[in-house]
């Protein structure tokens, strides 16, 4: 009679093997895991950073291109401010609409009396200095002169610059009392656009006859963020219309942006072009035009990472700047963008 052999399972040194090669897999199974995990997480925090950067740089870009623009003409010289009621009788011509003096030494512009106290806060004639369709200041928070709108909470970021923007809509409006505005006429362009505050409109308005509302926005950075002390925020004053009359709005633009850095395009060589790159307050600034805006923006998370050691030195603009303490510990994008103004060009 023949046995059959009985099948015969694992022993016990077999399966202490199976189970150490299981193990090793599986280990290095959640070591990978973690890795792209510990990836994802990075990558999707500096993309937060960089979305954030591109809609603050987003948010300045047609301010920027549009600078200049006073409906059908970018001659400053052609505006000049009226009562709407009475638009052949001239209240200040655009040279006396300035803030500074046209030329060193030179008596100190008067304020335009047209307008509320309010239009003047940010500095006297701030509100309507069409000769300077950019302006700023560097390292330091600086509006006009005389300026009394502080940054918000009274904090402005150390080092930051200001850039400082005019234009009008492209849109046009209704003539509205409070709301400074820009009656541009395309058959004048070149010679004659009433500036006017009382809401009538000085002449007819139809294809050829337009009203615009005037805009001026200045970008700074404030050392705190709505609802969040501590954390910096890019923020705009923009002119609008309050209860008050022409006055300055203060919002937030973007929170995390720490830094904000300007340098201007300017024509060195006679091209009708930007040719040399100058901080915003360089000697000649009121008496250059003005071909492109280039902006750095950095941006740092809301939150430090235990893990993390950011000891990068970041150059750019006139900075140089490396973290220190537990300034390391936050996460940063530096981001940068040239812009050329649309309307620079001489016509």
């Amino acid at each position: 009679m023949i046995r059959s052999e009985t099948s015969r399972g694992f022993t016990l040194i077999e399966l202490l093997i199976a189970i150490t090669i299981a193990c090793v897999i599986f280990a290095g199974v959640l070591a990978m895991y973690a890795q792209a995990s510990g990836s994802y997480r990075v990558n999707e925090r500096v993309a937060r950073l960089q979305e954030q950067g591109r809609f603050a740089l987003a948010a300045m870009e047609s301010d920027i291109e549009l600078a200049g623009y006073y409906g059908f003409t970018n001659a400053a010289d052609a505006v000049r401010f009226v009562a709407g009621a009475s638009p052949a009788r001239t209240l200040a011509t655009a040279a006396q609409l300035r803030q500074f003096p046209a030329e060193v030494g030179g008596p100190l512009p008067a304020p335009l009396a047209a307008l509320p106290s309010t239009a003047h806060a940010c500095g006297v004639n701030f509100a309507v200095d069409v000769a300077l369709p950019v302006q700023g200041s560097n390292n330091t928070f600086a509006l006009g002169r005389g300026a009394t709108c502080g940054a918000y909470q009274g904090r402005a970021q150390v080092g930051a610059d200001t850039l400082t923007l005019r234009r009008v809509e492209t849109e046009t409006s209704a003539a509205e009392a409070g709301r400074i505005q820009v009656y541009a006429s395309r058959l004048a362009s070149g010679a004659n656009q009433l500036m006017f505050a009382d809401g009538v409109a000085p002449g007819a308005v139809d294809d050829d006859h337009r009203v615009h509302n005037f805009l001026v926005s200045a970008y700074y950075v404030a050392r705190d963020s709505v609802g969040q002390n501590g954390f910096p925020a890019l923020r705009v004053k923009s002119l609008t219309r309050t209860s008050a009359g022409a006055s300055f709005v203060d919002d937030e633009v973007m929170p995390g942006v720490e830094d904000l850095q300007v340098e201007l395009g300017i024509d060195a060589d006679g091209m009708d072009r930007a040719t040399r790159y100058v901080n915003p307050d360089f000697a000649d600034a009121l008496r250059s035009r003005i071909y492109a805006v280039r902006v750095w923006l950095r941006i740092r998370a809301d939150l430090p990472e235990a893990s993390f050691d950011d000891a990068m030195t970041y150059r750019y603009a006139d900075v140089v700047y490396t973290p220190a303490g537990a300034e390391r510990s936050y996460r940063r994008v530096l981001m940068s963008r040239t812009i050329a103004l649309r309307n620079a060009r001489l016509r």
